[in-house]
């Protein structure tokens, strides 16, 4: 969806913090490139919603934060370095219902678009969150295999390498797992089904010993974070992800 790929610009921008290099602004400028789409998608969409004049969008609770953030300070001082009028993607609202404030959906009778856009946000989720559990099988593998094997500063420093990688991209997931649930809760929709979902802390993102050492004294696999639980595998006869589950889901 656009507005993912929106979200992934905003996590790049703050991961620059204040004082960019050349060539992180440059990357920046090719990532911006979704103007085209955007102006290609608000075309589309405003046929479909009709906004008018008194039209009130939802404002972001900062205490469910849609975004996680980067190393590095963000800051304003990013957006001086170009032009004015300089098309910014990270900063523009996508239009959709789950953008509108409370009532506004039904004051605008879009309760069968916001249908649609629910069942394409418990897409997201789920594919989220089969996402950060390959991500967290994946770490924990490297760190079990790689980290406690390695025998030189050479390797030990390519080791934590790959887990801070595998580490990133479940945070990534989480990232787009908190937008899509967000706006699961501002849409309304489906309650059974948001019940199931809850919030994804940095504690859940930590490789427990009951994934790392499997003949651990008092395991239980009850301990691990609800996400361990919830959705079905789809590529469970990949080797590779067989290799995984075992280490992490092994009781």
């Amino acid at each position: 969806m656009t507005s993912n790929h929106r979200m992934l610009l905003q996590r790049y921008v703050t991961s620059l913090g204040s004082t960019p290099s050349v060539a992180q602004k440059n990357e920046l400028l090719d990532r911006r490139k979704l103007e085209a789409r955007i102006t290609a998608y608000e075309h589309r969409i405003s046929i479909i919603i009709k906004l008018d004049d008194d039209v009130q969008w939802s404002i972001q609770d900062g205490k469910i934060p849609d975004m996680d953030p980067e190393p590095g300070e963000a800051s304003d001082d990013m957006f001086d370095l170009y032009p004015d009028g300089w098309f910014t993607p990270e900063k523009e609202r996508i239009t959709l219902p789950s953008a509108l404030a409370s009532r506004e959906i039904a004051r605008l009778s879009l309760q069968s678009i916001a249908t649609v856009e629910a069942e394409l946000r418990k897409g997201q989720v789920t594919d989220s969150l089969e996402g950060l559990r390959l991500a967290l099988r994946e770490k924990s593998l490297c760190f079990r295999t790689e980290v406690r094997n390695a025998n030189s500063q050479r390797t030990t420093h390519r080791a934590w390498d790959n887990v801070h990688k595998f580490d990133a991209e479940a945070r990534k997931c989480r990232s787009t797992y908190r937008q899509a649930r967000n706006a699961l809760l501002r849409l309304s929709i489906d309650p059974e089904f948001l019940s199931t979902l809850h919030e994804i802390t940095d504690a859940d993102l930590k490789v427990s010993g009951d994934l790392t050492d499997e003949n651990r004294f008092g395991q239980r696999s009850d301990t691990l974070p609800w996400f361990w639980r919830i959705g079905v595998a789809t590529d469970t006869n990949n080797p590779r992800m067989q290799e995984c589950t075992y280490i992490a889901c092994y009781v």
